[in-house]
């Protein structure tokens, strides 16, 4: 597990997207699995910069979302379907063959589940998982006390979460009770882990990280022993 710390926004998209770009480099045709969130626009943005000149190459990798929301269809603006296409997909021009994105509004969502561990599958598994953090030490959507064995699978939110992914929206729209997500088996097997971490509400679940103990009640605590696992945070975390 490595630790880097930093000591700006500006600071810590640089660091992020380098790692990331890192992995195309050495794979490019990486299969990649993408956050939402504010944590990793930055990271976006980056990316977008280095492919306008030429400093990644992003044509070649296949890029999957972390989770979504149940029953929003990926065009709703509130998807995270949505989201990845605003701040990434489309300004990089990915082409769409290469993005195999969650449908919550699948009239089955445990076919649509399997439908993407077999996509992901398709690409000899994932060689990449850009991950954020919750407060509560979530992972993807993967609730404390979330089985640490589940490849993608439907879960019902915690009020902790809704609350916070609530504050994305000013329109009234009300977070979805349920979401689907790539469990914490996918994940650990994931080749390289690239975790990106600010804001002091995460200050707890980082720590439990750095104890080395792992704990179901902290889901981002099944990453330790990862072999390729790689921490990009705040200063203002370290203690």
């Amino acid at each position: 597990m490595l630790f880097e710390w930093t000591d700006s926004p500006e600071e810590f998209a640089e660091r992020g997207a380098a790692h990331a770009a890192a992995v195309i480099d050495d794979m490019p045709e990486a299969a990649i699995a993408l956050p939402t969130g504010s944590t990793p626009i930055g990271l976006y943005d980056r990316w977008v910069e280095r492919a306008a000149t030429g400093e990644v190459q992003l044509n070649r990798a296949h890029f999957f979302n972390l989770d979504e929301y149940a029953g929003l269809p990926q065009a709703d603006s509130h998807s995270f379907a949505a989201f990845l296409h605003r701040h990434f997909l489309d300004r990089a021009a990915i082409d769409p063959a290469r993005v195999r994105l969650l449908r919550g509004d699948a009239p089955d969502l445990e076919g649509e589940a399997a439908a993407h561990d077999a996509a992901v599958a398709a690409q000899g598994g994932l060689d990449l998982a850009i991950l954020g953090l919750g407060g509560n030490g979530h992972i993807a959507f993967n609730e404390p006390g979330a089985d640490w064995n589940q490849g993608t699978h439907r879960v019902p939110l915690t009020e902790a979460t809704r609350i916070a992914n609530q504050a994305y929206f000013e329109d009234g729209f009300t977070v979805p009770r349920d979401g689907l997500t790539m469990g914490i088996g996918m994940l650990r097997k994931a080749r390289r882990v690239l975790l990106l971490v600010t804001g002091v509400a995460k200050a707890e679940a980082l720590a439990m990280l750095r104890a080395g103990r792992p704990d179901p009640a902290w889901p981002v605590t099944a990453l330790i022993g990862h072999p390729h696992l790689i921490v990009v945070a705040d200063s203002a975390l370290r203690g």
